[in-house]
């Protein structure tokens, strides 16, 4: 299971890096050209290049996380509510603290509480897919097993 997690944890981190970099990149587009990067980070690195890095470490570290984090949905031992809301607070303050130290957010509670948000909608829609596929899957094979019992009786 470790092996798992830090393979999922280093490809959320590249994915992490990709996203973060292609963001950089998109706003740049959209603002004419230049790579727009987040005033506070430029502060505290002194050079766009700098910045930029330290936003691509940032953003995998934040991919990271929550890929490692999909370990907890493999521990049978636990409900599906519990594996979500381990894993939702485990990247939640990730995200927040990776978010104010980037620049992304300001360390307001109002920020806090609309990314938190954000992230509650996002991950109980996700919690819902899987409940529903998985209930699905339960009744299929009970629907099997039912067939399997009347074969057995005939």
């Amino acid at each position: 299971m470790v092996e798992r997690t830090v393979k999922r944890a280093a490809f959320g981190f590249l994915l992490g890096m990709v996203v973060g970099v292609f963001i950089v990149v998109a706003m740049g587009f959209v603002n004419g050209g230049a790579l727009v990067l987040p005033r506070p980070l430029l502060a505290a690195c002194g050079s766009e290049a700098g910045a930029l890095l330290a936003q691509m470490l940032l953003s995998g570290a934040f991919g990271a996380v929550p890929m490692a984090g999909v370990t907890f949905y493999e521990l049978d031992s636990w409900g599906m509510l519990k594996q979500a809301v381990v894993h939702y607070a485990t990247y939640t303050p990730t995200f927040l603290v990776i978010g104010v130290v980037v620049g992304w957010l300001d360390p307001t509670l109002a920020d806090f509480a609309i990314m938190a948000g954000f992230f509650a909608v996002g991950h109980t829609i996700i919690w819902l897919i899987m409940y529903a596929r998985y209930k699905a899957e339960v009744a299929k094979l009970n629907e099997l097993l039912s067939e399997s019992k009347k074969a057995e009786t005939a």
